[in-house]
């Protein structure tokens, strides 16, 4: 229960803390955390704790996979923001994240998906230059935007979080690392601040990606070989 109440906690929490960043420093540093590993750490220390280190290192494979639709969704929201309104921006990202999921189930090889998720992050930071002025703090928000949002994120990861006791460890590390948080801030900014704030908030999640990734490889293969020497 305990582990529970952690996992769920850690979403809202961080929503919090991306909004209290991006509106006192800008779009673009609450883009840097939330493309940080915050999320997707502590989740496997938790998958660790309660199931060893095999199934955190499967978990940590399904982390990997889901960079690819974390920079998937990064990419389609943030080119897509200056031209669609919000509600129409979102239904193409999370067809375009859904798309680059199908293709990470298909994936099996650990190397490859993290190969596969690097070639679109550099690909799509080369071809999207820089907004010109992305540290513009939002505009004050509804006094229920940032309650509803929390209440949002924290839902969909304790759903996320059933899911993956039944489906699996690799299931859960691709349900953890969705891009649930992602979704919920990249709406919001774009309604409350407007498309260029959002666009910046993306591509800034996309330009942390690459640690985000070297730090979940990273993970995996000490748990691999942990597994490989017990």
């Amino acid at each position: 229960m305990e582990i529970l109440l952690l996992r769920t906690a850690l979403a809202p929490s961080l929503v919090l803390l991306v909004s209290v960043v991006a509106r006192r420093s800008g779009p673009r540093r609450g883009g840097l955390l939330l493309g940080a590993p915050t999320t997707s750490g502590p989740f496997l220390a938790l998958m660790w704790f309660s199931g060893g280190s095999a199934a955190a290192a499967r978990a940590a494979q399904g982390n990997v996979a889901a960079q690819l639709i974390v920079a998937a969704f990064c990419l389609g929201y943030g080119r897509l923001a200056p031209v669609l309104r919000p509600a129409r921006t979102l239904t193409v990202a999370l067809v375009c994240a859904a798309g680059a999921g199908l293709l990470a189930a298909l994936c099996a090889n650990v190397w490859l998906t993290a190969a596969l998720a690097l070639a679109v992050i550099f690909a799509g930071l080369r071809t999207w230059p820089a907004p010109a002025h992305p540290d513009r703090p939002p505009h004050r928000a509804r006094r229920w935007d940032l309650p509803v949002r929390m209440a949002v994120s924290a839902t969909t990861v304790l759903l996320a979080v059933h899911a993956a006791d039944a489906l699996g460890s690799f299931t859960g590390g691709i349900l953890a690392a969705l891009p649930v948080l992602l979704a919920v801030m990249a709406l919001s900014t774009h309604r409350s601040t407007g498309a260029p704030a959002a666009a910046a908030m993306m591509r800034a999640a996309l330009t942390v990606a690459p640690c985000t990734l070297g730090f979940l490889l990273t993970t995996y293969t000490a748990l691999a070989a942990s597994v490989t020497r017990g």
